[in-house]
Formats: structure tokens, sequence, C-alpha cells
């Protein structure tokens, strides 16, 4: 997982470098792509899982998704509440300087901890709520790392609502940690629903909100087209976001929402490394080798304990 969520942050990265604004693709109309493959994907392995047999497979459909209109409106709750933090994102993003942004919204690593002792009953040693601290730090410090100093005094200038703000990324924190947790609690004690009818309902819920969000791109999308500006790499994007959906949902089920949190700081470490080779004006400063420490000391801390 680690490695599809590195190779996807590079080629979006990549998809949008040198390519005229006029040129751009819709990221709504990625996003309704990715949702609509997985929930594709989803049914395969269902299929798969029902021995392609077209008989059973058609019943279990018909019982569990079709037949179930109040399981699916269970896992509307996290597919809608990743809806609003996207939402939330940019509202955030619109009232802060990137550093602020960056650290704050290391927070959901605490929210989500905190949404598991809530709803699946777990605890923490203090060993552990020390690796989640650390964890915390050192992705604040990674994501730090290539915030240059000027736009922060830029954005001060210019008297953005800060309270506003944090105020939204807060939230950001609190849906994040909220939405993982309930989707990772659906996922091992949702009852008889198949782990993967689980998945079909989260995406199928997951389609209507990109289609939506398409909505706001509507007469772009219709005066060039849904697929405008797609390259090999776009579509790689689509894939990768895809693929790294159903990794989440596996990661959930088998391990928890904090492997996934430590998943994603590797993720973002090998991200800079790697830009470091690929792309111009990317540098590595006392705020990513501080960081990393802090990441690995974590890793090594949280495992070393025996739960």
């Amino acid at each position: 997982m680690t490695f599809i969520w590195t190779a996807y942050t590079l080629t979006i990265k990549s998809s949008k470098t040198d390519v005229p604004q006029d040129m751009m693709y819709s990221s709504t109309s990625v996003v309704l792509c990715a949702e609509l493959l997985k929930l594709l994907i989803t049914l395969a392995m269902f299929h798969k899982e029902c021995e392609f047999d077209n008989q059973r497979f058609s019943e279990q459909v018909s019982r569990y998704f079709i037949n179930a209109p109040k399981e699916l409106l269970k896992m509307s709750v996290p597919s809608f509440a990743y809806a609003l933090q996207n939402n939330l994102d940019f509202l955030a993003l619109s009232n802060l300087d990137a550093g602020v942004y960056q650290v704050t919204t290391q927070l959901k690593v605490v929210s989500t901890a905190l949404f598991m002792m809530l709803f699946l009953g777990r605890k923490f040693s203090a060993r552990r709520w020390m690796a989640i601290s650390l964890l915390m730090f050192g992705v604040a410090f990674v994501q730090m790392n290539n915030t240059p100093a000027s736009e922060a005094n830029k954005r001060r200038e210019s008297a953005e609502n800060y309270i506003v703000g944090l105020s939204a990324v807060l939230a950001t924190c609190v849906t994040a940690g909220f939405a993982g947790v309930y989707f990772e609690k659906m996922l091992k004690d949702g009852g008889s629903t198949p782990f993967w009818v689980r998945n079909m309902q989260m995406y199928s819920c997951g389609v209507i909100s990109a289609s939506i969000a398409c909505l706001t791109d509507y007469n772009r999308i219709m005066e060039k087209g849904f697929f405008y500006g797609y390259t090999e790499k776009v579509y790689a994007v689509v894939v990768l976001l895809g693929v790294g959906g159903l990794y989440i949902s596996l990661v959930m089920r088998y391990l928890d929402n904090l492997y996934k949190s430590m998943a994603s700081a590797v993720s973002i470490i090998l991200v800079v490394v790697l830009s470091l080779l690929i792309f111009d004006n990317v540098f590595i400063g006392s705020f990513f080798v501080l960081g990393t420490i802090c990441v690995v000391l974590a890793v090594l801390l949280y495992n070393s304990v025996n739960e």
C-alpha cells in the first residue's frame, strides 16, 4: 500500500507538471472514475469469492446489497464524511498558509486513536501513545520540509481568516478520524454482511458523492468533455487511486487505521526522496531529517508493544 500511495502521489504531480491550465483535466472526473473502478473491482472480487457461480453471486448481491437499504445507509456515513472532509480541506487551505495546514492536519492521527478507543474499545499503552505522538510530529516535520518561509508571510500579510481556517482543519481531523474508524468498525463488526459487499456499499455511495462533486465542474465538462486532458499518466492516476482504495479496506480489515497512518507516513517520506530525483525545486532539509527520524522511531516503538 505504501508503494501504491507513493506512485499515486508522484504520478499526480507528474500529470500536472508543464501542462497548460486550459489543457488540464478535471480532478472531479478522475475521482469519479476511480470510484467506479473500485466498485467494478469489488464486484469482480465478490464474484470470485462466490466461485464464479452466477446464481449464487446474484442471490448474495440481492440479499446483502439490493434488499438491504439500511446496511447501505450505514455505509453512506463514512462515504459522505470523506466528501465533507474534502470540502473542509479546500476551506482550510483558503484561509491558512500551507505550513500551518500541514502541521495541524496531523492531529488526525490523534483523533483516529481516540475514535478507535470510543468505537472499537481499543486501549493504548503509554508507549503506543508516545509512538502516535512521534508519528504526528514526524509527518508534520516532513511536510514542512518544502514549505517556503516566504509563503507564510504572504498569507499573513493578506489577513486571511485564521479562525475559520483553523476551525476547518480541526473539523477535517475529526471527520477523517471518525470516517476511518467507522469504516473499520463496519468491516470488522458488520454482522453477516460479506467483506466485499461492505466495499460495494461504500463505493456505491462514493460514486454518488463523486458524481455530485462533478457538478461543480459541470460547465467545463459539458464544454470540453468528460475525458478532456486525459493522458497515460492521468489513467495511471485513476488506476492507482482505485487500487489504493481497495488496499486501504484490506489494511483496515486485517490491521487497523493507525497502521494505515504509518503506511501513509512512510509514503510521504518516499515521495520527498523520489521527488528530489525526478522534479526540480525539491530539497531535503533539517525538517525532513528530523521528521524521518521521528517516523521511523514511531513505527518501531508502536510495533514493539505486543497487543
